[in-house]
């Protein structure tokens, strides 16, 4: 992964126009989606800091973590898009499995990429309106002294009930774009087998 999202798996954007999404029939906001991110983003370093600080044990932090990223991302929408073309007509046990595999997987890469900004501010700095219900959110990791700024964008997707973020983006990457591509190379290379990439994925989370 890249930074906070780098390449290396934590973490759709011109990717996601190829996705066939349901209009929300009453689309949220964009600053809603704005307060979303800097809400939960933000908590989601608070909790690694206080982990650090010794506030919090380790497993209560994955467990709030694991709460969190739920809140925070679409974790099975994202799951879906990097099957590609792979997953239509897939056995759902298979297709069962790799999910499973897959979350885990996202959560630990999550996990050890935004560590590193343990105890830095996210600052919201803007957004773009793609659609309604799918917003691009700016925002910048503030160093605090202790390193440089990042700009990071979020993708985020609502519906009428919830927002989520399908997408994170550092330096021009995109998390889940690049995970779809290695993912579907893994397949492709294994005739389309989709365990391939749910055993590949099994290796890296142990």
């Amino acid at each position: 992964m890249l930074q906070i999202f780098k390449l290396a798996a934590v973490s759709l954007a011109a990717a996601f126009a190829l996705l066939i999404l349901a209009q929300p029939s009453h689309a949220q906001s964009a600053d809603e989606a704005e307060a979303f991110v800097q809400r939960e983003a933000q908590e989601v370093i608070n909790a690694l800091q206080a982990f650090n600080d010794g506030e919090l044990d380790e497993e209560t932090l994955k467990r709030n973590f694991r709460d969190r990223i739920d809140v925070l991302a679409d974790v099975p929408r994202i799951t879906h898009f990097v099957l590609g073309r792979y997953r239509r007509g897939a056995d759902e046990a298979v297709l069962e499995e790799f999910r499973a595999v897959f979350r885990e997987f996202a959560i630990n890469v999550y996990e050890r990429e935004l560590g590193n900004y343990a105890g830095q501010t996210l600052e919201v700095t803007g957004s773009v309106t793609r659609s309604p219900g799918d917003f691009i959110v700016r925002s910048i990791v503030r160093g605090n002294g202790n390193g440089e700024d990042v700009p990071v964008n979020w993708r985020v997707m609502s519906t009428d009930d919830a927002m989520k973020v399908v997408d994170a983006e550092v330096m021009g990457v995109w998390l889940a774009q690049t995970q779809r591509e290695e993912i579907t190379s893994i397949i492709g290379n294994a005739r389309g087998d989709i365990s391939a990439a749910t055993r590949a994925l099994r290796q890296r989370t142990r």
